[in-house]
């Protein structure tokens, strides 16, 4: 038997009424994709702990890897010594 997947909101889906007459389909309801918009949590809270700082060096890590982890560990330790 021949499966088909349709998605897209209720008008959409309902304009495949007619080739979907009598056939056995199952629906599946997404989450709405616009609840993320809804939220009213501020800017800071949602950033918090995903915002780094941007260095403009040069961008061969190979002649200096050490000093960009110990510059990365410094930062978390100063950013876990502040949240306490």
């Amino acid at each position: 038997m021949e499966q088909r997947t349709f998605e897209g909101t209720w008008e959409e889906i309902l304009l495949h009424e007619p080739e979907l007459i009598g056939r056995r389909v199952k629906l599946t309801v997404l989450a709405n994709q616009d609840a993320s918009l809804q939220n009213t949590t501020a800017l800071d809270q949602v950033l918090k702990g995903r915002v780094g700082r941007v260095h403009f060096q040069p961008s061969n890590l190979s002649e200096r890897t050490g000093e960009a982890f110990a510059d990365l560990l410094e930062d978390q330790y100063k950013s876990l010594r502040l949240s306490q």
